[in-house]
């Protein structure tokens, strides 16, 4: 067994009942969201398994192989390796014992989001879901709906993914805690089959589907390596018209993010040729409209071949997505307790999450010396408050409010250094204003 799926199993096992957290509105208030995991076989012993391109790849060598044979007078034919799969397991156990398990390749599966002006997350890594409908029946049925639309990927089949559990729920707020947007509930999927049944994207909301391996995660929690994403601080506290001035008088604020590779499954693309390509050949026609005065064709179409270029930007896990990756990561040391006390901000426990590579700087010198203040206060002052919930949830929320209370000592400390230069100033600018020395004379 592998080391990621010693990982996999451990956080499978920590799964507990989750955090629940009422809607401060209606019901449509909330949210639903869908951790799927796949254990892909390893394709050196299963390559009818591998993904289209290590298939094109291995065939290739398999021919050149035989033809080789061949004229060698020996002939070949590639082997494959039969899975033995067990159709709709009764229990995990039954699941993990199976050899193309226990060899495989675990993965999660991120969407990136279509570009859309509607979009609060337009372009952003995440993972698939949506809001709660009047229709849907709890928070689970939200995912399982949400995903099948965006993705084409029925939760609900039995027979390919079970519902291992929930993590706990999240607020979602702006303006750094100021305005309630929803509650965000994490379910946890696992795919049961060796192969994963054909994605239907919806090319309104997703651009592209990528399998990142869990390996990836490990890694970084064993030796970090983050990059920065910078933000603007004006943006999530003040209207849009007064951004411009705040935003030199706050600055911006660096948050981490984890780089991961663009692989995609497939693409979105945009074709405004009528004459047979490639790209149409090989693709799903979406949808198509003439164009005026033409007799060119726009058409949306999936490229299920994109090329996978090293060069291409990697997409950057950061925000909400990167804080639920943290939670399910964190399960792999074993359950998270409950009934505990729990310090204001424990950064030791915090430093071994994967969204706690290092706390967020600030582009402000005064701002970053008073957050970093704020929280040596905390920790010297050790105190600590009886809580009924996880101790893995709302650290990040503790964060942000000695975050907004660093605003309030920044501006406090700029008012009084003004204050303090217009005393010290005052009676020279006016002396020199009377045209006499702006300093004393000496008698």
């Amino acid at each position: 067994m592998t080391r990621e799926i010693n990982a996999l199993t451990s956080i499978i096992n920590s799964l507990g009942p989750p955090r629940k957290t009422k809607s401060r509105g209606p019901k449509y208030r909330r949210a639903a969201v869908a951790i799927i995991i796949r254990v892909r076989p390893d394709h050196h012993r299963y390559s009818q398994y591998s993904s289209t391109r290590q298939q094109q790849q291995d065939q290739n060598t398999s021919a050149g192989s035989k033809q080789e044979q061949q004229g060698q007078g020996q002939p070949g034919q590639q082997q494959l390796r039969p899975i033995q799969a067990i159709e709709n397991p009764e229990s995990l156990d039954e699941f993990f014992d199976q050899d193309w398990v226990q060899t495989g390749v675990p993965e999660i599966l991120f969407i990136e989001r279509a570009t859309r002006k509607t979009d609060r997350w337009s372009g952003h890594v995440a993972l698939p879901g949506g809001k709660r409908e009047e229709a849907d029946e709890d928070d689970q049925e939200t995912a399982a709906r949400e995903t099948l639309e965006e993705i084409g990927l029925d939760l609900s089949d039995l027979t390919q993914f079970r519902c291992l559990g929930a993590l706990d729920d999240r607020e979602l707020w702006t303006s750094f805690g100021q305005v309630f947007l929803m509650v965000l509930s994490p379910f946890v999927y696992i795919q049961l089959s060796p192969s994963t049944p054909p994605l239907k994207p919806q090319p309104d909301e997703v651009a592209s589907v990528h399998w990142q391996p869990l390996s990836l995660f490990l890694d970084r929690l064993e030796k970090p390596q983050w990059t920065p994403m910078t933000i603007n601080l004006s943006s999530k506290l003040t209207p849009r018209l007064s951004r411009t001035f705040l935003k030199g008088l706050f600055g911006t604020m660096s948050l981490h993010s984890v780089e991961m590779p663009y692989r995609p499954e497939f693409v979105l693309r945009t074709t405004t040729s009528s004459a047979p390509s490639r790209l149409q050949q090989s693709t799903v026609d979406i949808s198509s409209s003439t164009l005026s005065g033409s007799g060119a064709t726009t058409k949306v179409v999936i490229d299920y071949e994109p090329e996978w270029d090293p060069e291409h930007r990697p997409l950057k896990l950061w925000g909400l997505t990167l804080q639920m990756m943290a939670d399910l990561l964190e399960l792999k040391d074993g359950p998270i307790q409950l009934d505990i006390r729990q310090k204001v901000w424990d950064s030791k426990r915090m430093r071994r999450r994967l969204d706690a590579g290092y706390l967020p700087g600030f582009s402000q010198t005064d701002m970053h010396f008073w957050v970093r203040a704020l929280l040596k206060f905390h920790s010297w002052q050790g105190t600590e408050k009886k809580t009924v919930q996880s101790n893995r949830v709302g650290s990040w929320e503790n964060y942000y409010r000695l975050v907004k209370q660093a605003f309030v000592f920044v501006i406090l400390g700029r008012v009084a250094v003004f204050a303090l230069l217009v005393k010290l100033l005052k009676t020279p600018v006016l002396r020199l204003l009377q045209g006499q020395s702006p300093l004393p004379s000496r008698s």
